[in-house]
């Protein structure tokens, strides 16, 4: 009966998607040998593989994810022990992969005429066929992780399995698995790639396989409903990141609304159903994962987006997304305003209103030498953000009919601009700076004094000082924009210290074309696409940062180095809202 149960639930994992496969799809396995520009293709170090919520269950408190090793051939998982499944072929051969994707790996090898496959049947399941004389091996893992093999032919097919309660339970499932249809696997696989947008008409072939790699990175890093979150959801990388952040989705749903509008406002709900009764909503949620700190309120700003390419049609969801971002944005105003909460009988932006990041975490950029010497200052990044909340939920209110609660946001808005031009702006360096209620500068050049020009916080003459700023060398880089001055003293090439970032650089491009800077913006934009574009041609993965001077490998580049931690970890690959932004700033319509 178990065994019948399994082969159900696998047989499920492969039909999911359905068995269409379009022309374009279909071409990734054509005779030529050659991949298919509509499908992911580069292999490298660390490309994310992982079964998606897409297609069927998934478990962010079991997971069963590995990324490619750069060494042969095979796949390092992230499981007890660390075993790696090795393939090797016969006489060394070198494979022309045709699909390198996150559930699906497809390789011609010289002299077989049908292909290598390895591809997931289940989120702990994955199965293989390989050229004759090939073999497969796992090194290391402890006993919970199963590998079988059966012959067929002069091939060699195989399974391997995870299951947390032991030997037995893995080979079960390994078992059943031998006896999947390898074709079938491959054109489900392939099915998802024949949906998905394929890009502007006469798009050439790097952008387009690019973008088939930012759907594939997209796919992988859904999860299915899994308590608390019982809708789909998404996390920033499937590993290490095993739970849903905040900020995170909302840069995750401009991707996704391009996919499937309805699983970009989706993305957004997963996020609303853990907000608490005060408005408060935690940077990281899931199973086992409440945080204290919260994220930037952007949650009404990406909501509003999805909104609108849905042609403004749903009343419901716009309204859902009000509630849930007025209530967060009020929570901020009221709990992290500098000097304490707003007497009761006051409006919330009454006197100077000046807000503060808990802590480094809260505010995304965990690292940034803003933080050296604690948070306790009035932070132009987070009045910046809530301006630009203010404004959103303004035209939100507008939208909905809501004309007093339009005016009390714009009011708010107004008031958190005013006085951040007043107190945050230095006269003679004429940039917008973090300072502490005594006066005293945080004088570090950071992407956060660049903000005021993306949220509309600057006044006409301030932002033109501050474009001057970003378009010299100081954050102007061959990258895109540096998240600290590469002519400060505490620029290094460490996650939030200088590296580029791409949403940094999204949300500048949508700044500049706000302020009517177009060409600048249109720059920013091919910068980043290519920068994107470039590093996935040589790495095939999407970085969580790059090098500012577009020299040096993602991979090579520090993660909070010693400063922060005796034991920093790895620059994570095939990070999430690197693809849904490359996606959104490829597909959507320039305004």
């Amino acid at each position: 009966m178990q065994t019948r149960k399994l082969a159900i639930a696998l047989a499920a994992g492969i039909w999911a998607m359905g068995l269409a496969v379009g022309p374009q799809a279909a071409g990734a396995a054509s005779r030529s040998g050659r991949p298919s520009q509509h499908v992911p293709h580069v292999y490298g170090e660390g490309v994310l593989f992982a079964f998606s919520g897409l297609d069927g269950k998934t478990s962010s408190t079991s997971p069963v994810v590995a990324g490619t090793v750069g060494d042969g051939i095979g796949l390092r998982f992230h499981l007890p022990q660390n075993p790696i499944l090795r393939v090797f072929l016969p006489g060394g051969a070198a494979p022309r992969w045709q699909v390198v994707s996150n559930d699906l790996l497809v390789a011609r090898v010289p002299r077989s005429d049908l292909p290598m496959v390895i591809g997931f049947v289940s989120h702990s399941v994955l199965v293989g066929r390989l050229p004759p004389g090939g073999h497969v091996a796992l090194e290391g893992g402890d006993t919970s992780t199963v590998l079988l093999r059966n012959e067929v032919g002069d091939r060699t097919h195989f399974a391997l399995a995870y299951d947390p309660d032991g030997a037995a339970a893995a080979a079960a499932a390994a078992s059943v698995a031998l006896r999947v249809s390898i074709k079938s696997l491959v054109e489900a696989r392939l099915d998802f790639f024949a949906k998905v947008p394929k890009g502007p008409e006469g798009i050439r072939r790097g952008p387009a396989t690019t973008l088939a790699k930012a759907f594939s990175v997209m796919k992988a890093n859904l999860y299915a409903p899994e308590a608390p979150i019982m809708v789909r959801w998404t996390t920033p990388c499937r590993w290490p990141h095993q739970y849903m952040g905040l900020w995170n989705s909302a840069f995750h749903s401009l991707g996704l609304m391009h996919l499937d509008l309805e699983l970009a406002k989706e993305a957004l709900e997963a996020v609303f159903l853990c907000q608490g009764q005060d408005g408060f909503i935690p940077q990281r949620m899931g199973p086992g994962q409440m945080d204290e700190n919260s994220h930037p309120p952007i949650l009404g700003w990406a909501a509003w987006q999805v909104y609108a390419l849905g042609k403004m049609r749903d009343h419901e969801f716009l309204k859902r997304s009000f509630d849930i971002a007025q209530k967060h944005t009020t929570w901020y105003m009221k709990k992290r305003r500098l000097g304490g909460e707003p007497p009761s009988r006051k409006a919330l932006e009454y006197g100077d209103p000046f807000y503060f990041w808990k802590s480094a975490a809260e505010s995304g950029a965990e690292n940034s030498p803003r933080f050296d010497g604690g948070s306790d200052f009035a932070a132009i990044d987070l009045s910046s953000y809530l301006v630009n909340e203010c404004r959103t939920l303004q035209t939100m209110a507008q939208r909905l009919g809501y004309r007093e609660l339009a005016k009390t946001w714009g009011t708010r808005a107004e008031r958190i601009a005013a006085a951040a031009r007043k107190f945050l702006w230095h006269p003679e360096r004429r940039f917008f700076f973090d300072r502490k209620p005594d006066g005293e500068w945080i004088d570090t050049w950071t992407y956060a004094g660049l903000l005021p020009i993306w949220s509309g916080l600057a006044d006409d003459a301030q932002a033109a000082h501050v474009k001057k700023h970003l378009l010299s060398e100081k954050f102007w880089a061959p990258a895109g924009v540096a998240t600290v001055a590469r002519d400060d003293p505490k620029f290094k090439k460490d996650m939030w210290r200088g590296p580029v970032w791409i949403n940094i650089n999204y949300l500048m491009i949508e700044g500049l074309r706000r302020r009517g800077w177009t060409n600048e913006a249109d720059e920013l934009r091919t910068r980043t696409l290519e920068l994107i574009e470039t590093w996935y041609r040589k790495t095939g993965t999407f970085s969580e940062f790059y090098d500012p001077d577009n020299e040096t490998p993602a991979a090579e580049l520090a993660r909070k180095g010693s400063e922060v931690t005796a034991t920093p970890t790895p620059v994570i690959p095939d990070f999430n809202w690197t693809a849904a932004l490359y996606a959104d700033l490829l597909l959507r319509p320039k305004p």
